[in-house]
């Protein structure tokens, strides 16, 4: 499972960095067809077309004449990717601090427990409802 995911990371840097094309045909003002590359593309209709042209250019170039036209976009990502690798160290004192809690537990002092002596209650000297022969029923 991990080795799938780390390919397919590979490849999303991959392709990002590499840049797309996007070719959009519009005949008479309107989109047509859309393709997306890795290079511009060719795009028609099937009717006459006159020009070509990136989305750079400016737009006062544009014949008034034509009715098909390609517009090219071209997208990439400006940053390059660097990947760094971290770095991890070892601490001796939060591992045996760790250890301490998990193992022994937090308490390591024993708390003493209180002891109270035995007390007894005080016996009867009579039993009164024997003694006068009265009994709740």
């Amino acid at each position: 499972m991990k080795t799938i995911f780390s390919i397919s990371l590979a490849f999303l840097v991959l392709f990002s960095s590499i840049g797309m094309a996007k070719t959009t045909h519009f005949c008479m003002g309107h989109a047509m067809k859309s393709d997306f590359g890795f290079s511009p593309k060719h795009l028609d209709c099937g009717m006459a077309m006159d020009m070509d042209h990136e989305e750079s250019d400016s737009k006062s170039e544009k014949s008034t004449q034509s009715c098909c036209e390609n517009i090219t976009e071209h997208l990439q990502v400006d940053e390059d990717v660097q990947l760094e690798k971290n770095h991890y160290s070892f601490n001796v004192v939060f591992a045996v601090a760790l250890a301490q809690v998990f193992i022994f537990g937090l308490d390591s002092v024993e708390t003493e427990q209180p002891t109270f002596a035995l007390y007894t209650s005080p016996p009867l000297i009579q039993d009164f409802h024997v003694l006068f022969e009265q009994f709740l029923i």
